[in-house]
């Protein structure tokens, strides 16, 4: 009953939700079209994040799980595309999906801690995109806006109704063809300093 109430009332509260939002900067200055890169958040910062992009349009990395039945039927009017998967169970099937759009020139966007944590623990999938496709990774933090933080693992941020946000897109990596598994391991390290840096100065 409660999946079935949040199913129903999940799209028109984010359309409110969404309507009274202010993005500081307007969210990325990247359109369909620009090329390939690949937007990478942690859990906490995902609904920002994913404010953030819609102007990119990407395919979304969304678990097989109720809640990314939810978060599909509530972003699905807004042009994002969305790949199924995890990191576990049909992990491979996913990361298939990821690469084939980057080498159609489609963005993405993936919560690289995820999808049961630990929080802040960057998964290798990820720097492998970058690997194998020469798509750069764009590290994406919540660097201000009035918000409630959540006690669950991940440390969800949920910006308050009328509240100006600002979403900070750090410095691209862009992981080299030849890197072996020593240096997949730095460069996930890498990017997960990158999003955990605005929490390490707070």
């Amino acid at each position: 009953m409660l999946g079935r109430l949040k199913m129903w009332f999940a799209p028109p509260l984010y359309r409110m939700f969404n309507a009274s939002i202010r993005l500081d900067g307007g969210g990325t200055p990247r359109r369909p079209g620009d090329g390939p890169v690949i937007f990478a958040c942690l859990h906490r910062d995902i609904i920002p994040a994913i404010l953030h992009v819609k102007g990119a349009r990407p395919a979304l990395l969304v678990s097989r799980s109720p809640d990314g039945d939810i978060l599909i039927r509530t972003l699905g009017r807004d042009g994002y595309a969305f790949v199924r998967g995890s990191t576990g169970k049909e992990g491979g099937r996913a990361f298939r999906e990821l690469l084939g759009a980057l080498r159609r020139g489609t963005a993405v966007g993936i919560a690289v801690d995820g999808p049961r944590g630990p929080f802040g623990v960057v998964r290798d999938g990820v720097v492998q995109l970058s690997r194998l496709t020469g798509a750069p990774i764009v590290p994406l933090t919540r660097r201000s806006g009035r918000h409630l933080a959540l006690s669950n693992w991940d440390r969800t941020v949920l910006p308050l109704p009328f509240s100006r946000i600002a979403v900070a897109e750090g410095e691209a990596l862009v992981v080299p063809p030849d890197a072996g598994e020593a240096q997949i391991a730095d460069w996930a390290r890498r990017l997960a300093a990158s999003l955990l840096a605005p929490e390490a100065a707070s």
